[in-house]
């Protein structure tokens, strides 16, 4: 019988899909992910793996299961899967693209509109009974309108966080590994330090590579603004954050929302957590009901395609393994 693993606890309506398929289908219902260890034991004999970002999907975790035929992302990033090893062996590697774009540039521009209207620090003063009286030079802001957002990535989610900046009438510009013809009014500049000495706000949505891991380190904080805040709803890696606490401790930049993390969950005695400019999510930004149960849909899709022996919808290394699929579709 072909096996199924699910590696989180899911929506029962992808359970039940799953199921229907006449599949047997093992969900890990811990409390925790599966550590790597139980991750290898767990796979022997899986067909499909219906993955999350917690899985570190390597080279050993293949070679332990010799039937693997695909392994399912929940989600658009795939970072924590190795690609190079699933081509060596043929495995189809899947995601969840652009169903989540619209739901993470939602939670960026709140985290900007938080960070700029001190929505993430001022109630706080009033539950502590520290609001005084008026105070024209009190408790100030910045606007958003009007002011320069920087966007690091013109993706999907890129585009997605520039549609909702016009509304509020900001000057978008963008640093792209390509240019784009222009999105939603976004300026192309042609290099990340130029964006950085420009922008009111920075938002990160390029993928992590190698190129990217600590892609805003202290070089890079030095050349924004004094009163810039930087946003990341991408992946933790991309923002050095020892760096980061050191400027926003000392006043280079103003302000970071961060929905990622290294590690996550981030320690509850981690430094950036005692500043007051520094506003911490929980890996959140496509973290909504509607979201995340097309996202298991697809991610069912996905796993029930590849082993029942076709492609799958949204496959992500359908060139590269063509002539070495496990898949015989």
């Amino acid at each position: 019988m072909t096996k199924i693993l699910v590696t989180r606890r899911t929506f029962p309506e992808a359970a039940v899909a799953l199921r229907a398929s006449g599949a047997e289908v093992v969900i890990w219902e811990d409390a925790d992910a599966p550590s790597q260890a139980d991750l290898v034991k767990a796979i022997a004999d899986v067909d499909g793996l219906y993955a999350h970002i917690t899985n570190q999907v390597n080279a050993e975790v293949m070679d332990a299961a010799p039937n693997l035929k695909v392994i399912a992302e929940f989600g658009v990033g795939y970072d924590n899967i190795e690609i190079a090893a699933a081509n060596e062996r043929g495995i189809a590697v899947c995601n969840t693209p652009g169903i989540l774009s619209e739901s993470t540039a939602d939670e960026a521009f709140a985290l900007l509109a938080s960070m700029a209207r001190r929505t993430h620090d001022l109630p706080a003063m009033v539950k502590r009974g520290e609001w005084g009286d008026f105070d024209p030079l009190g408790y100030l802001a910045t606007d958003i309108h009007h002011k320069t957002l920087g966007i690091v990535g013109m993706g999907n989610i890129g585009a997605e966080m520039a549609k909702r900046a016009a509304g509020f009438n900001m000057n978008v510009l963008y640093f792209n590994r390509n240019k784009r013809d222009e999105e939603f009014g976004a300026t192309y500049v042609d290099s990340l330090e130029e964006i950085l000495e420009r922008s009111d706000y920075i938002s990160l949505h390029n993928p992590l590579t190698p190129e990217t891991t600590n892609m805003m380190s202290t070089d890079q904080f030095k050349l924004m603004k004094k009163s810039a805040i930087l946003i990341n709803t991408t992946r933790g890696p991309v923002v050095d954050q020892d760096a980061l606490y050191e400027a926003l401790k000392s006043g280079e930049i103003a302000g970071a929302a961060l929905d990622v993390t290294v590690p996550e969950p981030i320690p509850a005695d981690h430094p950036l957590l005692t500043l007051d400019n520094c506003l911490i999510m929980p890996h959140v930004a496509s973290a909504t009901g509607d979201t995340r149960m097309k996202m298991a849909m697809m991610s069912v899709e996905n796993v029930l395609a590849a082993v029942a022996g076709d492609w799958p919808p949204y496959c992500v290394n359908q060139t590269e393994i063509a002539g070495n699929a496990r898949i015989k579709s």
